[in-house]
């Protein structure tokens, strides 16, 4: 009897990819590979669950063709011993060859399943940073452009890259990165930048508080950690 392959058992566990011709119907009819799917299917809720509850983002993505191309190659090795349908040696029982199958399948399809999902969470943590705003650094009191300040997601959270078009003099201190409130008032410390650009984590709850205006200071290596009062450049989060 025709079986579907192990990748085809995982695609239709996870609903990724359209059944070969016949398949869907074959899945119907099959006790054994309908059970393989079920627990495929069980497989992934328990996966994305754990997922879920490390914090790993909702939204499903798909992993770039080599993490596939990876997990496939790794399963074809731990399976090569399988023999598949139409090619049992003449003295291999019908019945015990039949039962083997869905068997290996089975695990190389739970592998896939699994490797899958990893991959995804993976991918989702290596991700290149996508801008989500944007802000110009400008000079206070000639308004010139000197830099650029990016809020940016990734899997592992929120953060703020800023960059400077020339190297901003710090002096005989150094440049620290701030976060301004709307108020005026209110600042928060996030960084010393000690090249032309940074890449500073930060969390959505300050944001949510309007803590919005970049701001970059210069410095002095005292016991005051307070903001000096001398900004070099500054710039607003689009909300």
């Amino acid at each position: 009897m025709y079986h579907p392959d192990e990748e085809q058992l995982a695609g239709a566990a996870l609903g990724l990819d359209e059944l070969a011709p016949g398949a869907r119907e074959h899945l119907e009819r099959c006790d054994e590979c309908a059970h393989t799917v079920a627990e495929l299917r069980r497989t992934a809720a328990l996966v994305a669950g754990s997922a879920a509850a490390l914090g790993a983002p909702g939204a499903w993505e798909s992993p770039p063709s080599r993490v596939w191309d990876r997990i496939a190659a790794r399963v074809a090795d731990d399976v090569a011993g399988v023999v598949p349908i139409g090619a049992r040696r003449p003295d291999q029982p019908i019945r015990q060859r039949r039962r083997r199958w869905p068997w290996a399948a089975g695990m190389a399809a739970a592998g896939l399943v699994v490797g899958l999902l990893t991959g995804r969470a993976v991918w989702d943590e290596a991700a290149p940073a996508m801008p989500a705003a944007q802000a110009e650094l400008d000079t206070l009191d000639t308004q010139q452009r000197l830099g650029e300040a990016a809020l940016v997601r990734t899997g592992s959270g929120v953060k703020l890259e800023v960059a400077t078009t020339s190297a901003l003099s710090a002096g005989d201190g150094y440049l620290e990165v701030w976060l301004i409130n709307r108020d005026g008032k209110r600042m928060v410390s996030i960084g010393v930048l000690d090249t032309e650009k940074g890449l500073f984590p930060i969390s959505q709850s300050l944001l949510d508080q309007g803590y919005v205006v970049v701001d970059i200071s210069r410095e002095s290596f005292d016991d005051q950690p307070a903001h000096s009062g001398d900004s070099l450049v500054r710039g607003t989060l689009p909300a």
